[in-house]
């Protein structure tokens, strides 16, 4: 077919069309840096008839500088990459009076329409909208579940983003996807391992969430935006407390292309920013065993049972582990504020993380192997005391600047050191007495491999820059650049010799008198004082580069709204 056959303006739309088809085919390359909301509408007069060059004026309580916008020929307005939070919108025109509408939530990938019937009168009248019906998004068809900070201030939940996750429909925690248990992978009776992590501990995280029936790596957890799954596992990697936080966002269903990577959900947690007003905390946390519950109970074959009499199925019993003795503190404090009012804003944040457990396993008598011979003496090492210590150093630091009414830029930083000395624990001994018996806790276990020296160390950092520039009033251009590294080794683990278990002392040995000696735990010549692990990695480094540019046009008219975004 000839282009002969099209008329002039048919002709010169072709180009464009085929232009916007072609990037179309490369939408989601990468995961999209959605770190913000935005807000249209339609400006009319008393008689519905459309209000054209209104001013609307987004004024924030998270303040990065007034946001200014134009209603077109058609009435229509459109906000876009705006921070969440509560907004106050102020809309002014010619022969109109002044009206505002406070307490507007903009949330993270919203874009709900409000729209303004403005009132004849002077300018310096000021109307003032409330009780107003509550605003719905109508423009995605994004199943999401948005957690604002007014909800994360109010409703109970853990130290990290991941803690709320499970708030949002179709999201839960699913123990058999990660490690779920207390004291790390290879800490003795711990939970769910869905796959083999690098390294003889614990990677340092808690593990395992399914969205939409999804396995946990094929949901994608982002930072302001940035990837932060770990490689091997694709679990969360990054750690972020909520003092640091002004809103997590789960998307369940109907992700958009740019989320290609993703088949379960989305997380994305924004961090907070600064503003022209100064504002900080001071805070505290503290937990202990003494306001917790006991640990789970498990069920487990019966040491005391009579195989003989059970000869299809071996009797079980309930395992109900004995509490730990353990304390988390968590200090810190926060503070934004500007460092030139309406031009350039500053947010700092420091929230270190403690965490210290105990456990006191009776590991009984030792047994005797020569009753025969003169008997044993009461060989015992009773009450062991294992501990557990674990640091995780959280710091972030933002700068948000205005660099014309056009132009917007920012840089952010968060870092997490994570260290852990006493990675393995052996498995603490039952409420009951009569079930104490347990094969981990036997005298031939050496006690060595349960060392506080043992464990790992993770640094963990993400960096964010980028801007947002309004090409024309109805263009936006959005770039982004991310880079997350994490870097997990173990320290304390021998590499070489071989994993030898204390021995006794020769049988039947008599001493001058001919009294034979007591017997004595030693080691064979060669053996290692530390339990061998051939899983120890010596370093497991993680680098994530992600870029991301994407042209978003929004046009209004009689025949309606239409919103076109392409990137890659």
């Amino acid at each position: 077919m000839s282009f002969k056959r099209f008329s002039n303006k048919t002709r010169e739309l072709l180009p464009v069309l085929m232009t916007t088809f072609v990037l179309l085919l490369f939408v989601g390359s990468l995961f999209a840096q959605e770190t913000t909301g935005g807000l249209q509408g339609t400006v009319k007069d008393p008689s519905g008839a459309v209000v054209s060059n209104a001013q609307v004026v987004a004024t924030a309580n998270v303040l990065i500088g007034n946001k200014t916008a134009n209603s077109d020929s058609s009435g229509y307005y459109r906000f876009a990459n705006l921070p969440p939070g509560t907004y106050l919108i102020t809309v002014t025109a010619k022969g109109f009076r002044t009206t505002k509408r406070e307490g507007l939530n903009i949330e993270v990938g919203h874009i709900p329409t409000i729209d303004f019937a403005l009132e004849v009168g002077g300018t310096e009248t000021v109307v003032e909208v409330s009780g107003a019906a509550p605003v719905i998004d109508v423009t995605s068809n994004t199943n999401s579940t948005n957690m604002t900070s007014d909800v994360l201030d109010n409703t109970p939940h853990g130290y990290s983003f991941q803690s709320v996750i499970q708030f949002a429909p179709m999201a839960r925690n699913e123990p058999l996807a990660g490690n779920t248990g207390a004291v790390g992978n290879n800490s003795v009776g711990a939970g769910g391992n869905g796959g083999s992590l690098p390294g003889s501990s614990g990677n340092g995280q808690n593990v395992g969430f399914s969205v939409g029936g999804a396995a946990d790596s094929e949901s994608s957890y982002l930072v302001e935006g940035q990837d932060t799954e770990n490689v091997s596992g694709g679990f969360s990697q990054a750690n972020v407390p909520f003092t640091f936080i002004q809103e997590v966002q789960v998307k369940t269903s109907g992700i958009e292309a740019e989320h290609g990577g993703a088949l379960g959900g989305v997380v994305n947690v924004v961090m907070r920013k600064g503003g022209n007003a100064y504002h900080g905390s001071l805070f505290a946390t503290w937990e202990g065993d003494p306001v917790d519950g006991s640990p789970g109970a498990y069920v487990k074959t019966d040491p005391l049972a009579s195989s003989a009499s059970f000869p299809v199925d071996a009797k079980f019993q309930t395992y109900q582990p004995k509490r730990d003795h353990f304390r988390i503190v968590q200090p810190g404090f926060t503070l934004g504020g500007p460092v030139v009012k309406d031009k350039l804003w500053f947010f700092l944040g420091f929230a270190p993380n403690y965490t210290s457990r105990t456990r006191t396993v009776n590991f009984g008598p030792a047994i005797c192997n020569t009753p025969a011979v003169g008997g044993c003496p009461n060989q015992t090492l009773g009450n062991q005391n294992f501990a557990q210590d674990n640091q995780q150093y959280f710091t972030t630091a933002r700068l948000d600047y205005t660099a014309t009414s056009k132009i917007r830029l920012f840089a952010s930083w968060l870092y997490q050191y994570t260290r852990e000395s006493g990675s393995r624990l052996p498995r603490a001994d039952s409420i009951a007495p009569w079930n104490f018996l347990n094969s981990t806790n036997a005298i031939f276990t050496p006690l060595a491999q349960f060392s506080h020296g043992l464990g790992f160390s993770a640094p963990d950092t993400t960096y964010n820059f980028g801007g947002d520039i309004t090409l024309t009033p109805h263009i936006v251009s959005t770039t982004r650049f991310g880079y997350f590294f994490n870097n997990y080794h173990d320290f304390g683990w021998p590499t070489t010799g071989v994993d030898l278990d204390y021995q006794f002392g020769t049988v039947g040995a008599n001493d001058n008198s001919g009294n034979p000696y007591p017997l004595t735990l030693s080691q064979p010549a060669g053996a290692s004082t530390t339990a061998y692990d051939q899983q120890f990695t010596e370093y497991n480094a993680s680098k994530h580069y992600q870029f991301n540019e994407d042209v978003a046009l929004y046009h209004g008219g009689w025949w309606g709204t239409q919103n076109i975004k392409v990137g890659y």
